[in-house]
């Protein structure tokens, strides 16, 4: 019970993180072009790239968190598996 409450707390972890990566980028791109619009005086169509570029940051940040998230958690799950045999080979099956 406790292996599974950690599991699903891990998992909503990098759910919560995942969209965290995608939304960061992309509301630092509107504050950005906002400010530029507003005290730098530039043109409104700025905010078209950088909402753009904002939203492929923020995409390609959120892959890489998933990729290295699950590498390890399968790195983690490898070595539960492997203490789990160990416990067995020696005796103390948990």
């Amino acid at each position: 019970m406790y292996g599974k409450f950690v599991s699903a707390m891990y998992l909503l972890n990098i759910i919560f993180q995942s969209f965290f990566d995608l939304a960061f980028p992309i509301g630092l791109s509107i504050l950005g072009s906002w400010l530029l619009v507003e005290y730098a005086g530039a043109p409104g169509w700025i905010y078209a790239p950088l909402v753009i570029m904002g939203v492929i940051l923020g995409f390609v940040s959120m892959i890489k968190f998933i990729l290295s998230a699950t590498r390890a958690l399968d790195r983690l799950e490898g070595q539960r598996q492997k203490d789990k045999n160990n416990g067995e080979k020696d005796g103390n099956g948990k």
